[in-house]
């Protein structure tokens, strides 16, 4: 008899692409994947996958049996949400996806608000970069994801929360400080502090420069935006972060913020899920405070930070 188990891992597969990365996001051993696809073909007859040099996809059999599995699963789920809801007394679960910086300085004040409303809701945030949060919402680890654009991908409905930017920070005195905008020729002889490499911070970040041909000179590489702000602020060089990190610094006078040329470091920032998917209470709960909430944070900071005086009155 096929079970919801073979069915889970048969679909991760199909949606990471590996026996590998599947096993990671279900926290189980290849070997155990491995068996469980034997059995599930064994079960049904008819071969499900095939590796096609370092990717596996389904056969025309696992193909119709991926359709299958996708509706069954969300049913699954469905029902699992909607008596989450009414039993036991509880609100519900929402599970959100999103990148650690949005986590530490984004979700607080919108989770706070939504234990607020919903004070038995139980809260489950997981952080990690877009492409492994986007492969938990397909496996079904989390409900939602809030991620910064581009968000691409199959049957995912995506809604836009606000737009953010990207800046780069200076300590107080550095020749920039003044400055209202750096173009990436500036970044040539810069010490640059960079953030996680496979961060959409520093994706960015090097983007714009490569773009131009600037090659930074990475002064440090560090996966902490606490310590990037404190490397910066030691004068070990200069950084790129969101705005909305560095609030409390800028206001206090401690870091400088300096726009980037052209506009090409403003980012959209989007609510993510898989389309199809019923939204329980808790999580239509969620987007909507995150609609309410989340514009105003994103673009916080823009006009009223004495540490960028610079920036008054700008549009």
């Amino acid at each position: 008899m096929v079970e919801t188990k073979q069915l889970r891992i048969f679909k991760t597969i199909v949606d990471v692409g590996s026996f590998t990365a599947a096993g990671e996001h279900l926290r189980l051993s290849q070997p155990a994947i491995s068996q469980q696809v034997r059995a599930l073909e064994a079960e049904l007859g008819v071969p499900l996958l095939v590796r096609t040099g370092r990717t596996t996809r389904p056969t025309p059999a696992g193909e119709v049996l991926l359709q299958c599995a996708r509706q069954v699963l969300d049913k699954i789920e469905e029902v699992q949400r909607v008596l989450a809801e009414h039993g036991s007394g509880r609100a519900g679960v929402v599970r959100i996806g999103t990148p650690e910086p949005a986590s530490n300085y984004l979700l607080p004040p919108v989770l706070a608000e939504l234990k607020h409303r919903l004070p038995k809701v139980d809260v489950r945030v997981v952080s990690g970069h877009p492409p492994v949060s986007l492969a938990r919402l397909h496996a079904g680890d989390v409900d939602i994801a809030l991620l910064p654009g581009p968000v691409e991908g199959d049957r995912l409905r995506i809604t836009d929360v606000g737009s953010d930017e990207l800046i780069t920070i200076v300590p107080p005195g550095h020749a920039w400080a003044d400055r209202r905008r750096v173009t990436a020729g500036d970044f040539a002889n810069e010490p640059l502090i960079l953030y996680d490499r496979e961060s959409p911070i520093t994706v960015r970040t090097l983007a714009f420069l490569l773009d131009e041909g600037v090659f930074p000179r990475i002064a440090v590489e560090i996966d902490h935006l606490e310590a990037l702000k404190d490397l910066v602020r030691a004068g070990v060089g200069v950084g790129v972060v969101p705005r909305w990190s560095a609030l409390r610094e800028l206001a206090a006078g401690a870091l400088f913020a300096v726009g980037f040329a052209g506009g090409r470091m403003a980012r959209t920032w989007s609510l993510v899920h898989v389309d199809g998917h019923g939204q329980a209470r808790t999580t239509r709960t969620f987007m909507q405070l995150c609609s309410e909430l989340l514009p105003a944070r994103l673009t916080s900071g823009r006009e009223s930070s004495p540490g960028e005086p610079r920036l008054r009155g700008l549009p």
